[in-house]
């Protein structure tokens, strides 16, 4: 007799630095310093994106929000991963060495594909995005 094991299937990837048309969850805030204020637990985007009705800013350059990855539907993707968060993380490696890394509490991390791709690393380097929706 053969037993079948099925493993779950994997999380779908969200990528942390979705544009507002795409956007399925609602990361944070962007503060005065450009650094991202993380909200958790997970809140729908839907609750930024209605706060942010009406203004002349676009919602990006206020929120960061999170949304399925699109993979080659974008412009960061490689073909094998995501460039803006292999990118990221080497960028910030530069500047602080691994003992240093703390992690934010971060709503989307167990589906990250930043996180899923790079480690821990991905995360206080994805604190420093701000997606540019111009």
């Amino acid at each position: 007799m053969t037993v079948v094991v099925r493993r779950p299937d994997p999380p779908e990837r969200m990528c942390p630095s979705t544009p507002a048309a795409n956007a399925t969850v609602f990361l944070g805030m962007i503060t005065p310093a450009g650094r991202v204020a993380y909200v958790t637990p997970q809140v729908p985007a839907d609750v930024a994106l209605a706060a942010a009705a009406g203004s002349d800013t676009p919602v990006e350059a206020r929120y960061r929000l999170a949304g399925p990855c699109v993979t080659s539907s974008c412009g960061f993707w490689t073909g094998e991963h995501c460039g803006l968060g292999a990118r990221m993380a080497a960028s910030y490696q530069e500047t602080v060495g691994p003992a240093e890394i703390e992690l934010p509490k971060c709503a989307i991390r167990r589906s990250c594909r930043w996180f899923a791709e790079q480690g821990p690393v991905a995360c206080p380097a994805c604190s420093h995005v701000v997606t540019d929706a111009h």
